[in-house]
This record gives C-alpha cells, sequence and structure tokens, in this order.
C-alpha cells in the first residue's frame, strides 16, 4: 500500500502537525504575515478590498512519497474580519473562506492581512498517524484519513459530494496553543478543506464548511 493510499483512498492514516511558537522558520505556520506571494498581487486585491486577514499557510506533502517536502506547494487561507459575514456563508458552495494553492513562499514583511488577535506560531512536519489513534487526540491540522466532525449532518457534504470533492485536511482548533489566539476564528470549531483526487493528485483545494460546537 503507499502512503497515498492509506491518507486518501482507505483512509485509514494522516499527517497530522501541531502550532510550535518556539521555530518561526519552519515553513508552515498560522498566524503573522500572509506569504510574500500575495505582496503587490494583482489576482489577489480583492483580498484587502473584501478585507479580509490572514489564517495560516501549509506546505504540502509531495504527492509520491507523502513526505514533508518544502518547495512543492503551500496551501493558504483567508477568513473575513467579519466574524458574522463568514458564519453567515459557512457551507459549500456559499462558504466564504478563501484558499489557494500556490507556489511554497517566505512570509511577507507586510502587515497587510495579519490578524492582530492571532498570535504567530509554525507547524511541525506532518506526523504520520494511524486514524484510528488520532480520533481520540487534539490536534491543529490533519492531512487525509477521516475528518473529526463536531456535527454529524450530511447536509454539509450533499453539493460537495455531488461536484466531486473529498475531505482533504482539517483545521481544529482544539489543537491551539495557550494563549495563540484572543478569539476563537471558528468559535472553538474546525474548518474542513476538501479538494478532488484523480491520479495520485489533489486538484482544487476549497474550503467545504466550518463547525462549531
Amino acid at each position: 500500500m503507499s502512503a497515498w493510499t492509506d491518507l486518501f483512498e482507505n483512509r485509514t492514516h494522516s499527517l497530522v502537525m501541531y502550532p510550535l511558537h518556539t521555530d518561526y522558520s519552519l515553513p508552515s505556520w498560522i498566524g503573522g504575515n500572509a506569504p510574500a506571494f500575495f505582496d503587490d498581487n494583482a489576482a489577489f486585491a480583492f483580498l484587502r478590498d473584501q478585507n479580509y486577514l490572514f489564517y495560516l499557510s501549509v506546505t504540502l506533502p509531495e504527492t509520491d512519497s507523502m513526505e514533508p517536502v518544502p518547495g512543492q506547494k503551500m496551501i493558504s487561507v483567508f477568513v473575513p474580519a467579519e466574524y458574522e459575514r463568514y458564519l453567515e456563508n459557512n457551507i459549500y458552495p456559499t462558504c466564504d473562506i478563501q484558499v489557494f494553492q500556490h507556489p511554497v513562499s517566505p512570509e511577507s514583511a507586510l502587515e497587510t492581512y495579519t490578524n492582530p488577535a492571532l498570535a504567530k506560531h509554525g507547524l511541525t512536519a506532518g506526523k504520520w498517524m494511524e486514524d484510528e489513534i488520532i480520533a481520540e487526540e487534539p490536534f491543529l491540522i490533519k492531512i487525509g484519513g477521516e475528518p473529526k466532525f463536531i456535527q454529524q449532518e450530511d447536509s454539509y457534504l450533499t453539493a460537495l459530494h455531488q461536484d466531486g470533492y473529498d475531505f482533504f485536511i482539517q483545521i481544529d482548533e482544539e489543537g491551539y496553543a495557550d494563549g495563540m489566539v484572543e478569539e476563537y476564528v471558528f468559535g472553538y470549531g474546525a474548518l474542513y478543506l476538501f479538494a478532488k483526487f484523480d491520479d495520485g493528485k489533489w486538484i482544487d483545494p476549497i474550503a467545504g464548511f466550518w463547525q462549531y460546537s
């Protein structure tokens, strides 16, 4: 069995990441400034115009070995500054969370999208874990395997599955370190990213929905 098969087909394992406040040079991070990729990029001017804030960036593993190799791809997540806005638009196809896959980029020196209520932390490299084990433990990032839902409602998944999307990454606020946030971004909940999977690759990652307790 390949790592890809275990993560995204059989879904018996996950790559799990945790916040690490002692190392800010890691290739994945939460809080702080957005990647420099977004600096002065006209294609993303709407993020500034519509008052989005940076949430996190995750450097994704290489698809063949599923090892966390910097220099592959990166996913960045931006959230509207107004909580009520994305609370009202929290499920695909109208989820108001923005997700972008882009080349790996260092953190910008600019604070254009920085959320002052979210303290920057690096993210550890993905730890390979059996899904049965991680189901009982807190985590911040979970790549692959089965999602750990807060609310078990089929309505969250219907449109996603109809359009060919399947679970990709979970970002769970239970995994925050002490002192990371002044206010929970997702109401002490979780954000679920989805993607389309084909021939050992993921494409078109999106924010599927978010839930809170």
